[in-house]
């Protein structure tokens, strides 16, 4: 240990400097003026806009998202209940879908986006494998990371409950 520091054993984590004469401790910040620009000072202190920013680009953005991404429905409305990522690596999975009428963190879709359906072989919800059963299911996976984010039924609606959700 450092002579200039004692240290209690029963605090081993606890920083206790001693400070003896030729120590000395300064702050990091010497002078602050908590003062703003004062008349007279003219611009100086005023920062000058970012030219990476675009103002307008958040509402380029959705525009763009309703016209390529999301579907009318019948009355011609373009909307969904939220946009749905992947857990493992934030992919963007769904842009439009529904939430479960009962279980909030359950969502339908008719279409997805970055993922891959695992086809080779059929789930059943069914808890006797014997029993004969006409609903099958098929895993959904993100293609990104190959994680599993929901289920697509016989009807080509997909079941998306292994996501996080970005509500609209």
């Amino acid at each position: 240990m450092a002579a200039s520091m004692e240290v209690d054993d029963d605090e081993e984590d606890d920083w206790n400097p001693v400070v003896k004469p030729g120590v000395v401790l300064r702050p990091h910040v010497l002078q602050w003026n908590g003062t703003g620009p004062k008349e007279g000072q003219g611009d100086r202190d005023v920062l000058e806009a970012d030219p990476l920013h675009d103002p307008e680009a958040d509402d380029e953005d959705q525009k763009w998202v309703e016209d390529q991404l999301l579907q009318p429905d019948q009355s011609n409305v373009r909307s969904t209940d939220a946009v749905l990522n992947c857990p493992g690596c934030f992919t963007p999975v769904c842009y439009q879908c529904q939430r479960h009428e009962r279980y909030s963190n359950q969502w339908r879709a008719s279409d997805v986006r970055n993922c891959t359906v695992d086809r080779s072989i059929a789930l059943s919800m069914a808890k006797d494998r014997t029993e004969d059963d006409p609903s099958k299911y098929y895993a959904v996976r993100c293609e990104t990371c190959k994680a599993d984010v929901g289920l697509l039924d016989m009807d080509g609606i997909f079941h998306l409950f292994h996501v996080l959700e970005s509500l609209a």
